[in-house]
């Protein structure tokens, strides 16, 4: 049977386009499917240009089945038996006694497409094969039905074949997506970064770190990848790390109390102003924002201000009238003596300088070394607000007590002169919008 073949359609189009006989015999082929296996006669059998004589009789079969067969991928001979990946879609022509007399259809060259597959099936390889060599629990999974879809060696001898289960099911023995889950976090968020946190697993009893991201798969999904680092070791070795470092705070913090505690004892009238001090101090820091590292410092400085004390004589610091200026200087040794006392200890705060500085004020008028404002320590400038409010509203043997109206009335008038307006205002906030009250 002839085929009219003239339409210029037909042989200008990019697309090799046949007709063969069942028993593959060239009827036809248009001038694209020529110029691709170099077709000068119609001599050539349809069959013979499959590399694979397996993958021909597979063809043919489909076809003798199936009225249209399309999508066909192999491998055919091209000129210099170079081979490579088309494309077939084929349909069958009956007359009308239902019979096939020939088959025609369109032949596409695919060989960059299926170079670009290889590639990335490839890569897929190498990626499975090196994410099995990691010694960490690793795996991925889909966030919508959160089940699993790959979990790499060292999981799956723990687990066994798991994929394609529930991950919270299989991970934590829960029906039901994880409270902790972390897939709102990352997708729902639009998360970019690394998400790294700390988990303890309550079915081992064992802290691990996870490292979760979402990272792309097949069909332009986005899915959960999900590494877990056995980390029970550093925690037990932070906690006991962590148990050390409280005791010593505790026994540094009882070393300083014991230590302003025998300052006091030398001067009953000063009993607990040191503590009351340290307790002002750090509520004016605490409000100003200061660190809990900073605060703690500055606690230690409290109670250990007036340390360079102990150094003079009892007479003094019970004298029941006013001092004279020789006494008076010999008072005014205190910060440094204090400053002397503790340099040689290596507190992780600038505790001795606080001390040193805690008489200095903003002008320059205080002592012992005349530093203006900017050459101040911030705690030493808190300590000097607090140390003139509590030392006012106490019982001296030379003086009755002041009100604290009075007090925080003689820093307010000193205010940018002796003192750090902002810590004026912030302990005159304290006491008339907080209450702030000292502990007994």
């Amino acid at each position: 049977m002839e085929i009219k073949s003239d339409s210029l359609y037909f042989h200008e189009i990019p697309i090799g386009f046949f007709a063969i006989h069942p028993d593959g015999k060239i009827i036809d082929t248009n001038k694209y499917c020529d110029q691709m296996f170099h077709l000068k006669a119609k001599e050539t059998n349809f069959y013979q240009l499959f590399v694979s004589p397996e993958s021909s009789l597979v063809w043919q079969s489909l076809l003798e089945s199936n009225e249209i067969l399309t999508g066909y991928e192999t491998q055919f001979y091209f000129p210099h038996q170079q081979s490579k990946w088309v494309e077939i879609n084929t349909r069958k022509v009956k007359n009308t006694f239902n019979q096939v007399i020939f088959y025609v259809g369109t032949i596409q060259d695919i060989t960059k497409r299926k170079d670009t597959e290889f590639k990335k099936e490839n890569q897929s390889i190498e990626l499975l094969t090196i994410l099995n060599q990691i010694p960490h629990a690793l795996y991925i999974s889909d966030p919508e039905s959160y089940s699993l879809l790959f979990v790499n060696q060292t999981l799956q001898k723990k687990l066994g074949d798991v994929v394609g289960q529930k991950c919270h099911r299989v991970l934590h023995g829960y029906h039901s997506p994880c409270l902790f889950c972390t897939n709102h976090t990352i997708f729902e968020d639009q998360h970019s970064d690394t998400l790294i946190w700390d988990f303890f697993n309550q079915n081992e009893k064992k802290w691990y770190r996870c490292i979760d991201k979402v990272i792309p798969w097949t069909n332009g999904r986005k899915v959960k990848f999900q590494m877990a680092i056995d980390i029970t070791k550093e925690k037990r070795t932070e906690f006991q790390f962590n148990k050390l470092l409280e005791n010593l705070q505790n026994t540094l913090e009882g070393t300083v109390r014991a230590i302003s505690d025998m300052v006091e004892i030398r001067d009953p009238y000063i009993a607990g102003h040191q503590k009351r001090v340290a307790q002002l101090s750090c509520a004016i820091a605490e409000e100003m924002g200061y660190s809990q590292e900073r605060i703690n410092g500055l606690r230690i400085a409290g109670l250990l201000h007036d340390i360079g004390k102990i150094y003079l004589p009892q007479e003094i610091l019970w004298k029941p009238h006013q001092l004279s200026d020789i006494e008076f200087n010999m008072i005014k040794s205190h910060p440094e003596v204090g400053y002397q006392i503790l340099n040689h200890i290596h507190f992780p705060w600038p505790v001795n300088k606080i001390i040193l500085q805690h008489h200095e004020k903003i002008d320059g008028s205080g002592y012992p070394k005349g530093l203006t404002g900017k050459d101040i320590l911030p705690e030493a400038k808190i300590l000097a607000v607090a140390d003139t409010i509590e030392a006012m509203i106490s019982n001296r043997p030379y003086r009755e007590p002041f009100h604290i109206e009075e007090a925080l009335e003689e820093i307010q008038c000193h205010k940018n002169t002796f003192y750090d307006p902002e810590i004026v205002d912030t302990c005159l906030f304290l006491f008339t919008k907080k209450e702030f009250q000292f502990e007994s």
